[in-house]
């Protein structure tokens, strides 16, 4: 687990340095980079339950924001890195926002069984 902590850690931070030439970078950034930290923590074997499903209800909320774009997203929108259409930026940012929320719904119930497993 601290080693796919460390790769989503490392995944996060990447996604919060693309976030430098968006329209509204800091939102993205600091939205990244809570994951990024939430994801460190879990690779140096800290696990916050609370603070891992709070940011798990936050980034599925925003998630299902943007969820819809993906039903028209056109397949070249996850083709390349390069932002070719403006219309790509929403369903990118879907995938985004769904992986975090994922991973840090996961990362809190890692820590609520490391957690019960502790109390035994």
């Amino acid at each position: 687990m601290r080693i796919l902590s460390g790769f989503f850690c490392a995944l996060f931070v990447l996604a919060a340095v693309v976030q430098w030439n968006d329209p509204d970078p800091l939102l993205w950034i600091m939205g990244y980079l809570s994951a990024a930290i939430l994801s460190a923590g879990a690779a140096w074997g800290r696990s916050w339950m609370r603070a891992n499903a709070g940011a798990a209800v936050i980034f599925g909320l925003w998630f299902a924001t943007l969820a819809p774009s993906l039903m028209q997203a056109e397949r070249a929108a996850f083709e390349t890195f390069q932002m070719s259409e403006a219309h790509h930026e929403e369903p990118r940012e879907a995938v985004g926002l769904g992986l975090a929320a994922g991973w840090c719904a996961a990362l809190s119930l890692y820590a609520q069984k490391k957690n019960r497993e502790g109390s035994l």
